[in-house]
């Protein structure tokens, strides 16, 4: 009876060592469609699309341009580190070149927080989620 006990709490440590990676990160995924609202002179809504693999995360933002209605979509890299990111990307087919820094953190209502540098020009952000639809 004793090499049964011994082999079912083998067996429990076992399982139990096998879920523990799975719990490795607290942090919530980064992943997703999310509202960012530019604070300039006014509310500028735009899209930022993230994917997130472990610290790495790449995605999208729909810029908007001088033209009225028109956005033009950079492609963005960087990192999250226990809720704060940082991304950049290049927009191209610009006249000048032109970097955008995205940089924020997430706050416990799942706000992202931070600022956007595009070129010399820095403005306040948040970013709330898109919930998904089913």
């Amino acid at each position: 009876m004793t090499k049964h006990v011994t082999t079912i709490v083998a067996v429990l440590m076992l399982a139990g060592a096998q879920a523990a990676p799975a719990q490795k990160n607290d942090a919530p995924s980064l992943s997703g469609t999310w509202n960012m609202g530019l604070q300039g002179g006014h509310v500028i809504p735009v899209a930022l699309v993230l994917k997130q693999e472990d610290a790495t995360l790449t995605g999208t933002i729909a810029m908007p341009t001088q033209t009225i209605g028109q956005t033009v979509e950079v492609r963005l890299t960087g990192e999250t580190t226990k809720g704060s990111i940082t991304l950049s990307g290049i927009v191209e087919n610009a006249k000048e070149s032109t970097t955008i820094t995205i940089k924020g953190a997430l706050n416990e209502e799942g706000i992202i927080e931070g600022t956007v540098a595009v070129g010399s020009h820095e403005l306040p952000y948040t970013a709330e989620r898109l919930k998904e639809r089913k």
